[in-house]
C-alpha cells in the first residue's frame, strides 16, 4: 500500500461517517459550505529503516520483486463551523463544531482503529485529543475543532523481474 491509498482510505470512510465534506486543507477555492472537516498531511511516512522484505511475486504479465516495509504517519483533522441560520433555528458554530469533532475522535478511536483494505490493512494507533483551533475569518469567528492521528501500514514497492526456473547445468558440472 501506498500514502495516498491510506489516506484516500480514511477520508472517504471519515466523510461517510460525518456526512459532512472531509477536503484537503488550504483548498481555498473548493472550501465547502458549513460544516465542514479539513485535513492536513503532516508526516506522510516514517520509516523504521528496516530494511523490509523482498520477495518474487507472480503478477499479471510475468513477475515483480516487491519490497514491504512497515510505516507510520501522520495526519490532522479539523472540523469547522460558523454561527449562522438554518432552516431548523439558529445554529451555534462552537458546540456543532465541538460535536462533529468528538464524533471524529470516536471514529478514530472506535469504528476506524483498524481498516481492512484490498490493499492490506491500515491500523489507527495514537489519537490525540480534541483541541480548539477557532481563528477569525475577516469579522467573523470560524469555531474550529481538531484531532490528529497517527497510523501504520504496509508500505509495498513493486518493480518488474524475471526469474529462472530452471538453470539447468551447461558445463555438466557435478552438483
Amino acid at each position: 500500500m501506498r500514502f495516498i491509498q491510506a489516506r484516500n482510505e480514511i477520508v472517504a470512510r471519515l466523510e461517510a461517517h460525518l456526512g459532512c465534506p472531509v477536503v484537503l486543507s488550504e483548498q481555498v477555492a473548493d472550501k465547502p459550505v458549513y460544516p465542514y472537516c479539513y485535513y492536513s498531511v503532516l508526516t506522510p511516512r516514517i520509516s523504521n529503516h528496516a530494511f523490509g522484505l523482498h520477495k518474487v511475486v507472480e503478477a499479471d504479465e510475468g513477475y515483480v520483486l516487491q519490497r514491504q516495509e512497515p510505516v507510520s504517519a501522520t495526519m490532522s483533522f479539523t472540523v469547522c463551523s460558523m454561527n449562522r441560520e438554518a432552516e431548523d433555528g439558529y445554529i451555534y458554530g462552537e458546540d456543532e463544531a465541538m460535536e462533529l469533532a468528538e464524533k471524529v475522535h470516536g471514529f478514530f478511536l472506535l469504528d476506524a482503529h483498524n481498516i481492512h483494505t484490498n490493499n492490506g490493512d491500515i491500523v489507527i494507533y495514537n489519537v490525540g485529543p480534541v483541541s480548539n483551533r477557532t481563528s477569525f475569518l475577516v469579522e467573523d469567528t470560524v469555531r474550529r475543532y481538531g484531532v490528529d492521528i497517527r497510523f501504520k501500514y504496509i508500505r509495498t514497492d513493486e518493480k518488474p523481474t524475471t526469474i529462472i526456473t530452471n538453470p539447468g547445468n551447461p558445463k555438466g558440472l557435478p552438483r
